[in-house]
């Protein structure tokens, strides 16, 4: 999963099956759903391709940032982990596209109000768990004006936030599992939103502490 071309494969995939989708998309195309999992919105057979499109922008985008960093040299010390964060999120888009052309495409019965919420709560515990072999940088991570300032303070919020986006997406993926929408979807929110905030209020407070030591 740490392999650079992996993207390239997954990215391939979502390609296809959107392809697969056109030649069997009916006149109406369901591209949205509400908290409860009920579909309210609507697309032609061409909206098939807007989320590999989607996902071949992110891809794109992820992998020239990091040539416009300043602190670019940084990166090398990551690439692994910065692959397989790439991977993985090629790899939800995919499992998105799934879930979204499944039924027409092959007469899958997809709980819309559940399905989507574990591929994000996954989402949220892998990519914690990497989080913390993040090193500084402009583009990715928890970067608030505190993380940027200090090395130290960087490391100590990111390995923070991995164990609270590990917590987060724990929660999340369990609420889907076991509670019905719409209170699957605020518990998972909120689960996740601490999950997120936790680390960058946390992130002040050891920048404030790193100043006093040095005063």
């Amino acid at each position: 999963m740490k392999s650079r071309w992996m993207a390239a494969v997954l990215l391939a995939a979502t390609w296809a099956l959107a392809a697969v989708a056109y030649v069997r998309a009916p006149a109406r195309v369901p591209i949205h759903w509400n908290i409860r999992g009920e579909v309210d919105g609507w697309g032609g057979p061409l909206s098939v391709f807007v989320l590999p499109a989607v996902t071949t922008g992110l891809v794109l985008l992820m992998y020239t940032l990091p040539r416009l960093d300043p602190r670019r040299a940084n990166w090398a010390r990551f690439r692994p982990e910065f692959n397989l964060i790439v991977n993985v999120l090629v790899a939800f888009m995919l499992f998105t596209e799934l879930t979204t052309i499944g039924g027409f495409t092959f007469g899958w019965n997809v709980d819309g109000g559940r399905v989507p919420l574990i591929g994000v709560g996954v989402l949220f515990m892998v990519t914690g768990n990497y989080l913390p072999r993040i090193r500084s940088n402009w583009w990715m991570g928890i970067r608030t004006p505190w993380t940027l300032e200090s090395e130290t303070v960087w490391r100590e919020t990111h390995r923070l936030g991995g164990r609270t986006f590990v917590g987060g997406g724990a929660v999340a993926t369990l609420a889907a599992l076991l509670l019905a929408p719409p209170l699957s979807f605020y518990v998972a929110m909120a689960a996740m939103g601490v999950g997120g905030l936790v680390p960058v209020v946390y992130s002040y407070v050891a920048w404030k502490r790193e100043a006093a030591g040095r005063a």
